[in-house]
């Protein structure tokens, strides 16, 4: 298996933790490995209109009027984001600035200085998916819903305010303060927060359990250490006497292959094909389980997934969808399917850029098709509407029971908890 990132959705336009949380979830199999780029060639000093770059530069910063709210960096990021762009390869290949490529690393790490809130942009405004436990954010009383209108004063609702750039502010150092304001769902009027920012080490796995021996497994991303993770929760729900196993792999944009490899392995038995590559000559590489001793390899068995589930999970699921090892509930996938290599740049910038196609273990598309699941159920219209995780509710050791999880917001975890009994 090659050291290459199947990415998940374009980060420009994901915003998915991005200056919160301190991590985007992306891709699957970046493996720590970068390729240095090192000094520009010959070939695009060669091209045939290269020059119209240096001629378009000279006529910004001769007339455009204002020409001193852009820096000559952003000025020539935004050629190189254009160039890639231009590929084609929509929310797969993509430039990252310095401060971008440095969250994708950390975020594959899973430590990071932040107040710790997981969002989605909803119409331009960072809307809380949840907060992490035990977070600064936690502790002021955040709640999955609310909406991000300001940080330190800046109002994020006014058009002439980057957006990007306010919400990279809550990055800092650690133990300094940020002011947050934000309003409740379903409510008007606004509340703020002054809370310090923290070192958290985001757990990429939540478990519960839920009624009738029910274990449910929630995978946040592939990142650094999350099989573990994953197989801890699996011996935690055998010791409750765990029936079978609800994998939520929803919202899950992906992380390391080599995680996804060994969290397959906890349910296929060694020698799977779980991943097939295919380069620009046709050339197709398998890649198959090789846990000796999977944590369950055996009973029911459902995996929840969604429209931003991208990449390894698309991975995940189609490989125990393909087995038959696993009935898949939600919507389709985010339909990824571009095997990435980071190339780094001088400056830190990173040109994040396809090199080959990823299948299925079976040799099926992924790439602009997804993972079409076996019971279809969509939350509601409602872009606020949020799957209300069952581990937001419990303290920790606690079980959910019947009365508290009939009247849990979640219609695809209710199907799957169907699905998994019938």
């Amino acid at each position: 298996m090659s050291n290459v990132l199947p990415f998940g959705r374009s980060l420009k336009k994901l915003g998915y933790g991005v200056a919160i949380v301190g991590t985007l979830f992306v891709g699957a199999g970046m493996d720590r490995v970068l390729v240095e780029v090192g000094e520009a060639s010959d070939r695009f000093s060669n091209a045939s209109n290269y020059s119209v770059i240096g001629e378009t530069y000279d006529a910004i910063r001769e007339n455009y009027v204002l020409q001193d709210e852009f820096t000559d960096e952003q000025l020539v990021w935004g050629a190189a984001s254009g160039m890639v762009d231009t590929l084609g390869d929509t929310n797969h290949s993509v430039f990252l600035t310095p401060s971008e490529a440095l969250r994708v690393t950390q975020g594959l790490d899973g430590s990071f200085v932040g107040v710790g809130i997981n969002y989605n942009m909803v119409d331009g405004l960072p809307v809380i998916n949840y907060p992490l436990k035990n977070s600064p954010a936690m502790e002021a009383g955040v709640l999955p819903g609310d909406t991000l209108i300001m940080v330190d004063g800046i109002d994020l609702r006014d058009p002439n305010v980057d957006v990007q750039e306010t919400l990279d502010m809550i990055r800092g150092e650690e133990g300094t303060p940020v002011t947050l304001t934000l309003i409740h769902q379903g409510e008007t009027e606004p509340y703020e927060i002054t809370v310090n920012r923290a070192r958290l080490d985001e757990d990429p796995v939540e478990y519960a359990m839920l009624p009738d021996g029910t274990l449910w497994l929630h995978l946040s991303r592939f990142s650094s250490g999350s099989s573990k993770r994953l197989v801890a929760g699996l011996e935690w729900g055998k010791e409750q006497g765990m029936t079978g196993v609800i994998l939520d792999l929803r919202g899950n944009g992906g992380g390391y292959v080599n995680e996804a490899r060994v969290i397959i392995g906890q349910f296929l038995p060694p020698g799977t094909p779980m991943l097939q590559e295919l380069d620009a000559a046709g050339n197709i590489e398998t890649t198959t389980t090789a846990v000796k001793n999977g944590a369950y390899l055996d009973g029911p068995l459902v995996v929840l997934v969604d429209s931003r589930s991208a990449s390894a999970s698309e991975i995940t699921a189609s490989a125990l969808q393909e087995t038959g090892r696993a009935e898949v509930v939600g919507i389709t996938t985010a339909g990824t399917g571009t095997v990435l290599l980071p190339f780094e740049m001088s400056d830190g910038s990173m040109a994040l850029l396809g090199i080959q196609l990823f299948l299925t273990g079976q040799g099926n598309d992924i790439y602009h098709v997804g993972v079409v699941p076996d019971h279809e159920v969509a939350l509601s219209a409602n872009p606020l509407d949020y799957p209300r995780f069952p581990a937001l509710l419990l303290i920790e050791g606690e079980k959910l029971d019947q009365a508290a999880f009939d009247v849990l917001e979640d219609p695809q975890l209710h199907q799957a908890f169907v699905t998994l009994h019938s």
